[in-house]
């Protein structure tokens, strides 16, 4: 009979558990809009340079997104994006013109780089192009001229695809 009850109890636990995964309550507390769900907001400046993408759980600011030339054949891209969402954020590709450009990490105590991207954490801002900010550098510049814009995808880990068009500046 006490293997029975045993038995009988582990099957409860299981039980409930399965159901607490499957409706959610089990989580890390981090919300997530279903896959194709519209964003809750999303302004862009008349310019382009400026986004705000307002959501579940997603509250980023990106501003000055502009490609500067570089050296011959080189360009990086320069932003700041703020995350005043409640949950860490991380950029985990950057692509300009249809193109990957490589990430780099900054302040190992700010934006580091890690397997999931660039670190932006809850409350802070990463200055990409900064002095000891992260970096997202592209090789394909040359084929950009200044005065132009150029399509940019950015992929956030919580935030999902952004796509703008950005200006190209010389140097």
């Amino acid at each position: 009979m006490r293997h029975r009850s045993r038995a009988a109890f582990a099957l409860s636990a299981l039980a409930l558990s399965a159901a607490l995964a499957l409706s959610g309550c089990a989580g890390s507390g981090v919300q997530r809009e279903e896959p194709g769900a519209a964003q809750s907001s999303i302004r862009t400046s008349a310019d382009g340079t400026d986004l705000s993408l307002l959501g579940r759980n997603v509250d980023l600011k990106i501003s000055k997104a502009a490609v500067h030339l570089g050296a011959p054949g080189g360009a990086q891209l320069e932003l700041g994006v703020v995350n005043s969402g409640p949950v860490t954020e991380h950029l985990a590709v950057a692509s300009v013109a249809g193109k990957v450009a490589d990430l780099s990490g900054g302040d190992p105590h700010a934006n580091p780089l890690s397997t999931a991207g660039v670190l932006i954490a809850s409350g802070t801002t990463a200055e990409f192009g900064s002095a000891n900010g992260p970096k997202i550098v592209m090789t394909n510049g040359a084929a950009l001229k200044p005065g132009g814009t150029v399509p940019v995808m950015l992929q956030f880990g919580v935030a999902g695809m952004i796509r703008l068009d950005v200006p190209v500046l010389a140097n």
